[in-house]
């Protein structure tokens, strides 16, 4: 797997010495995962926090009457997983699992104590990592209070352009919290719109 992606995303929030950057490789463990497979589990504690090297993944729960909703969705270069059960060591209340092939370069949480200690620029970078996943959620938060199905979806596809190459649309529809059906309307909605604005501009 390749680390120097790895490094190359933890370089955007914080500067590394050649030295720091081989403290910090020491602690990575390679996590390979199939199609299908768990990278955490619900109501077990979330031990590690990963990095995509390679692959996509879902972070989602089940409610009461068994449907399930994704809360998150990741690609490479992506941190994903239960992070509120990372963070504190509780069990997890969401599962997280593979969509294809997929390849995690990780950190447990008690190799990263250690490193916080050994490199303490990883704890600055963990935290603003953190931070930025809070400024998310609470910008999704408002876009689902405030927004309809089509502007939601609109707001998507602009943040992450190239995202439904790789994750199926009934996920993505889950995430903005719409059937897959109704997504497929809204596409062919928006297109309409776009043909229509392409006839009166000519």
């Amino acid at each position: 797997m390749n680390t120097d992606l790895l490094l190359s995303n933890i370089k955007q929030y914080v500067h590394l010495t050649a030295e720091e950057e081989r403290e910090i490789l020491q602690y990575v463990i390679k996590r390979p995962f199939k199609r299908g497979d768990f990278i955490n589990t619900e109501g077990e504690v979330n031990r590690y926090t990963n990095f995509i090297a390679e692959g996509s993944a879902r972070v989602y729960f089940i409610d009461a009457e068994g449907y399930e909703h994704v809360v998150q969705l990741g690609i490479s270069r992506w941190w994903v997983g239960d992070f509120p059960s990372f963070i504190t060591q509780t069990p997890a209340t969401m599962y997280t699992e593979a969509l294809e092939k997929t390849n995690t370069l990780s950190f447990s949480y008690d190799d990263l104590q250690t490193l916080y200690d050994t490199v303490p620029k990883m704890e600055r970078f963990f935290r603003l990592l953190i931070q930025r996943a809070y400024a998310a959620f609470h910008k999704r938060t408002l876009q689902t209070l405030s927004m309809d199905a089509e502007q939601r979806y609109l707001a998507f596809a602009t943040a992450y352009p190239n995202m439904d190459q790789q994750i199926s649309a009934k996920h993505i529809a889950s995430y903005i919290g719409i059937s897959p059906e109704f997504l497929s309307t809204i596409k062919k909605r928006i297109v309409l719109k776009q043909r229509e604005q392409r006839k009166n501009i000519n």
